[in-house]
């Protein structure tokens, strides 16, 4: 009786093994190694992706910040950027900072810049401009400065706003560099009339673009159907002058200089805070 118990134990380890001797060539059969592994990695990349939920999952009265030193304000970093700026200001200043300069700041609505103000008794100022703008931004930093040209009574040519567009051209190509001009034409229609072959007349449409100093370019510029300005830039601003016209035909440039280091110092104080 024992050697028949033995002999089935026996029987049935061999069977076992052979079965999974079976298994695994079948399993190798139907899938690859390759295909294992990918099916490891998908399971691998849901086990990753819940635990990433769980953690998502987590209120935020759960998750403890601890900052050891703390970082500093905008204002605090800008000293390392204080630049001269334009009429005898300075780049990234407060308004308080202008003011103890015995510079007079008027509260001023711009579009799309906060916190701009007239600003008057410049400790540099140029005949050439009637107003300058100072825009402080929502973080009360000298950020841009936009400068309004005296108004020239002109001729149809704008032939004297042209005059003083080129001289400060001259000036901040001199001064910034990396001049590039930008002209937009105004197109005028011509009605032209022509005569055809068998002496009948007809009418037909010619265009004319209207260039810089041409007869009717003031009034263009009045209309805004020409457009005329330059850029310049170097490491501490970029630099837009303007030439355009009033409503009573008078000429005036309008120069708009905005601070390069504005951006870095936003752009530090996110990488910190993040």
């Amino acid at each position: 009786m024992k050697n028949i118990l033995c002999a089935l134990m026996c029987f049935g380890c061999l069977w076992s093994a052979q079965v999974r001797a079976e298994d695994d060539f079948f399993d190798q059969l139907i899938i690859s190694k390759e295909d294992q592994k990918q099916i490891q990695d998908k399971i691998q990349d849901k086990e990753n992706r819940n635990k990433a939920s769980d953690i998502l999952d987590r209120k935020l009265i759960d998750i403890k910040f601890q900052q050891k030193h703390p970082q500093k304000t905008l204002k605090e970093r800008r000293n390392v950027f204080l630049d001269a700026a334009p009429f005898g200001l300075l780049w990234l200043a407060t308004q308080q900072e202008i003011e103890n300069h015995n510079v007079k700041l008027t509260p001023k609505a711009i579009k799309d810049s906060p916190n701009c103000f007239v600003a008057t008794n410049l400790p540099k100022p140029v005949s050439a401009f009637d107003n300058v703008l100072a825009c402080f931004g929502e973080n009360n930093l000298l950020w841009r400065i936009i400068a309004y040209g005296t108004p020239i009574s002109d001729d149809n040519n704008a032939s004297k706003g042209l005059k003083e567009y080129q001289k400060f051209y001259e000036i901040f190509k001199t001064k910034y560099g990396h001049d590039e001009e930008f002209y937009t034409a105004a197109v005028v229609n011509i009605d032209k009339e022509v005569v055809l072959k068998d002496g009948s007349k007809s009418h037909v449409i010619k265009q004319r673009f209207v260039e810089k100093g041409d007869d009717d370019f003031k009034e263009k510029l009045m209309s805004g159907e020409s457009v005329l300005y330059a850029t310049f830039y170097n490491r501490l601003a970029n630099v837009t002058l303007v030439l355009t016209a009033d409503g009573e035909g008078q000429t005036f440039i309008v120069v708009d200089y905005q601070n390069l280091k504005m951006n870095q110092l936003e752009q530090q104080e996110m990488l910190d805070a993040l």
